[in-house]
C-alpha cells in the first residue's frame, strides 16, 4: 500500500512540475526574443508549435489578425527555437497584399525582424509557416518603436 502511495504521489509531483517548467520555458522564449526586438515597446507574442505537412499537403500556417493604427511604426520579430527542425517565417498581410516578411525567397536571406510603418488603421493579418514544410516551433512578436 506504502509503494503505491509513493507512486501516485511520485507521478503527480513529475506531472506537475512538468507542467510549470514548460510554462517557465515559454515565458524564457519570449523574454529572449523580446530582447531581440531592439528596444522597441512590446505588445503581444503568438508562441507557435507546427506540425511538418504531410505530402501531398499544404504546410500548416499559423494565422492571426491583429489591429493596427495609422501614424506608428510597429516592429514584427520572428524567434525560431533552437531545437526546431524548421526555420519560421513570418510575413504581415493587408487585404491580401504582403506588406512585410522575415524572410526574402528572392535572395534567401532571412531576418530576425522587420518594421512596418501603418499608414492606415486596419485589421493585418500575420501568417507564420515553416520554411519547407518541416515541423517547428517559434515566438512572434508585435512590438511598438514609434508615433510616426
Amino acid at each position: 500500500m506504502k509503494k503505491i502511495f509513493f507512486l501516485t504521489l511520485f507521478l503527480f509531483t513529475v506531472a506537475f512540475f512538468s507542467q510549470s517548467a514548460k510554462a517557465q520555458t515559454e515565458a524564457q522564449r519570449v523574454e529572449l526574443c523580446t530582447k531581440l526586438a531592439g528596444g522597441a515597446t512590446f505588445q503581444s507574442d503568438y508562441p507557435v508549435q507546427l506540425e511538418a505537412a504531410k505530402d501531398g499537403e499544404r504546410a500548416p500556417v499559423f494565422r492571426q489578425a491583429l489591429a493596427l493604427v495609422k501614424g506608428n511604426r510597429y516592429r514584427f520579430t520572428i524567434c525560431t527555437d533552437e531545437e526546431s527542425p524548421g526555420e519560421a517565417v513570418l510575413k504581415l498581410y493587408d487585404e491580401g497584399k504582403m506588406m512585410g516578411s522575415s524572410y526574402n525567397p528572392e535572395t534567401g536571406k532571412e531576418y530576425q525582424n522587420f518594421d512596418f510603418d501603418c499608414n492606415k488603421t486596419a485589421i493585418y493579418v500575420i501568417f507564420i509557416s515553416v520554411k519547407d514544410g518541416k515541423e517547428g516551433s517559434a515566438v512572434a512578436l508585435l512590438s511598438h518603436v514609434k508615433t510616426l
